[in-house]
């Protein structure tokens, strides 16, 4: 606060006893006290001070070199001031930044009271202004580190890994010979953090008192709290005892934070919390945690504490591979999702069934919720069971978006697209999509980012699968007609365009089936060597990733062949197209075919 009383008029005071005064008001001022003629004169609207006013009454010559020091003993009035009140803030307090504000306090009082004891040995008053100044000079870039790290701390309300990614942010800034008298005050706030790393990881619990960490306790938080938190958070986690707050995370933590959270999910499991481990398989879990119990996690750097992380996670990675392949039977649930999404297995079911029920050329308007269920339950229920276990956990749903238009929009390059229809209803053939809803017992070992990116291919597979059907319908129309002299019913050229159609699509399906063969069989190669559940559900991303890249549907070029092919095959059916521009159609897509063959 400012002192409200004026200055004393100084009268028969010599100009020794003048320094040798503002020498010790100098020196009382540096540890954090205003004296009779040494005060702040200003605050700003943080009432943090501005200007540092001398007496009057002093000398000008005495009051100068005070002048030049001016904004050093500014901005140390400013750390002692935020330190303080960080430190002992009943509203916004933070173990992170009261640690970092401690720390800070310590070393600015460290260096002043270095000087002082020093120039204390000195006799002659002017020489002890000359070496105050010059030392105090050494010292202003830390101070000007300090000052800025607690004003922003102060000022802003910062906590838990806001506090951290300041200081990492402006310890970058300095000088590389000058880092290592800053790294003191990021690894006191760090080993709070750490702390509740170790907390986490070793008792798999989050102080449900510490609301600066990034993963809170849901123990004794609201209901409205918590729904509030976890509908706004961008990470999810599979245990309800945990929330997740980004916002808290140290920016250069953020790529490790995954980690975390499964560590987090590794301890509820093995808690008994979770239907993932039996009650009988928890000694393997206990042989996990052996290492990392031991360890203090409060003395880690970054470094060491994220490789500690990876270790954890890669050993309770493995346990749990174990045990979920050994309480399940995995390869079945893999099987069957191949079937259904890779190879299209039941298409022609869907087919048959929707058709059976006249409303697989229907709107998607016109299909209700009703009529899906039982077409879900006709091709995927109890009439699956014996064979495909699995298929029961999926459903069919309708998805608006043109399969060809999503493709065409993940594999954009430039301005290059599949361009998007008119704003048409679909109909249902076009729409119907499926959805996973994965047991809780299996779900960490299936790749949700596999099924997301295969969805499409079963897609695919019913279009074309419709189309052999409705082009078979065609040649089957016209077999045995007798060409006719009217040039309005050319049926040659109809069984021409017919029988080449079939030809193009039968000759896709056949390269499609031979790709997914390869490819299945390099997926189960890759499968039996993995040893952790990092490592197979990779192998489900890169089946994926192969799946769709050897069949051509992430180029754009393959894409809009094979969409082009099928609007020839509905026009045709809907006679929105004359037969001869229909024809001169195919035939420049199979010249665009050939010269992506011969460029490639």
């Amino acid at each position: 606060m400012s002192i409200p009383t004026p200055f004393s008029q100084l009268h028969n005071v010599s100009p020794e006893e003048q320094e040798e005064m503002l020498f010790t008001e100098l020196k009382l001022f540096l540890v954090g006290h205003q004296t009779e003629n040494l005060r702040i004169d200003q605050f700003d609207d943080h009432l943090l001070p501005t200007s540092v006013v001398c007496n009057i009454s002093f000398d000008p010559y005495i009051r100068s070199p005070l002048e030049q020091l001016r904004d050093i003993l500014v901005t140390i009035a400013t750390i002692k001031i935020c330190c303080y009140t960080i430190t002992h803030d009943a509203v916004t307090f933070s173990p992170i930044g009261s640690a970092v504000a401690a720390t800070i306090e310590k070393k600015v009082n460290g260096f002043v009271t270095k000087i002082c004891s020093n120039l204390s040995a000195l006799n002659d008053s002017t020489q002890q202004m000359n070496n105050i100044y010059r030392e105090l000079h050494k010292i202003h870039e830390p101070l000007k580190f300090y000052n800025v790290i607690v004003r922003t701390i102060y000022v802003e309300q910062l906590i838990g890994g806001q506090v951290l990614t300041l200081i990492d942010s402006k310890r970058r800034d300095v000088f590389a010979g000058n880092r290592h008298d800053f790294d003191d005050v990021f690894e006191a706030g760090w080993k709070v953090f750490a702390r509740s790393i170790g907390r986490l990881v070793c008792k798999f619990e989050a102080d449900f008192l510490d609301y600066e960490f990034v993963i809170w306790s849901t123990k004794q938080m609201p209901d409205a709290l918590y729904k509030k938190l976890a509908s706004s958070q961008t990470r999810q986690t599979k245990s309800p005892r945990y929330v997740i707050i980004d916002s808290l995370c140290p920016q250069f933590f953020i790529k490790y934070l995954d980690i975390l959270i499964r560590c987090a999910e590794f301890g509820d499991a093995s808690k008994g919390e979770s239907r993932l481990l039996k009650t009988g398989e928890k000694e393997s879990v206990e042989k996990v945690m052996e290492d990392v119990r031991n360890v203090d996690w409060s003395n880690l750097d970054v470094t060491t504490t994220v490789r500690m992380l990876g270790q954890f996670s890669r050993k309770e990675s493995a346990c749990l591979l174990r045990e979920i392949t050994s309480a399940t039977n995995v390869d079945q649930a893999i099987r069957d999702i191949h079937d259904l999404l890779i190879k299209g297995s039941c298409v022609h079911d869907v087919m048959l069934m929707a058709l059976k029920a006249d409303i697989l050329q229907k709107p998607v308007d016109e299909v209700g919720n009703l009529r899906m269920k039982k077409l879900t339950n006709d091709v995927l229920g109890a009439a699956a069971e014996k064979h495909h276990p699995f298929w029961k956990y999926f459903s069919f749903i309708i998805d608006r978006q043109n399969v060809f238009e999503m493709m065409g929009q993940r594999t954009r390059l430039g301005s290059h697209s599949v361009e998007p229809r008119e704003q048409v209803t679909p109909l249902l053939f076009e729409s119907i999509s499926v959805k996973m809803d994965c047991p809780i017992d299996i779900e960490p070992i299936i790749s949700s980012g596999a099924v997301f990116t295969l969805i499409p291919i079963f897609r695919i597979w019913l279009q074309l699968h419709f189309a052999s059907f409705t082009v078979a319908n065609y040649r089957d129309s016209v077999r045995g007609t007798m060409p006719s002299r009217s040039p309005q019913i050319d049926v040659a050229t109809r069984k021409h365009l017919m029988h080449a159609l079939d030809a193009e699509i039968s000759s896709l399906k056949q390269k499609w089936v031979g790709y997914v063969n390869v490819a299945i069989t390099l997926y189960y190669e890759r499968v039996q060597k993995a040893v952790s559940l990092d490592e197979y559900t990779e192998c489900q991303d890169i089946l994926a990733r192969e799946v769709t890249k050897m069949m051509g549907i992430t180029e754009l070029s393959q894409l809009e062949n094979i969409k082009d092919i099928l609007n020839i095959i509905w026009s045709y059916e809907a006679n929105d197209g004359n037969l001869q521009t229909l024809i001169a159609d195919f035939e420049e897509i199979q010249s665009r075919a050939r010269m992506s063959i011969a460029i490639a």
